[in-house]
């Protein structure tokens, strides 16, 4: 089991101080999407240099240009990328070659997906 915790604050200052105080508890630190739109994915840069034994969770919620989003993300320095499960197969197939050319991973998030057992399939 692993322990996860959402950072759903807009500034990198908040996100690194927040991290601060929860990263010996935890071991996920997921960048909450406000945050990726308000600061980039510098915010990622910066969390994950601030604790580099921790995995660095980037939730994009990525809809087109999979392997494109996901492969900045990973440069950027996260572990995990979301990608929408409502999205098309080909994105969700091009976010997962990236995460595998980075040796990371991909969530797929089934938020509005009506059937998720069959979308998982």
């Amino acid at each position: 089991m692993k322990l996860q915790v959402a950072m759903d604050v807009l500034t990198t200052e908040a996100a690194l101080e927040l991290a601060g105080q929860v990263a010996e508890y935890v071991d996920i630190i997921e960048l909450g999407t406000p945050l990726i739109k308000a600061e980039g994915l510098s915010a990622v840069t910066a969390v994950k240099a601030a604790h580099p034994d921790k995995i660095v969770f980037a939730d994009m919620k990525t809809m087109d240009a999979g392997e494109l989003e996901a492969d900045i993300a990973f440069k950027a320095g996260a572990d995990l990328v979301t990608v929408l499960g409502t999205a098309d197969d080909s994105t969700i197939a091009g976010a997962v070659k990236a995460a595998k050319a980075h040796n990371k991973g991909i969530v797929v998030d089934l938020i509005g997906v009506a059937d998720k057992v069959t979308r998982a399939k």
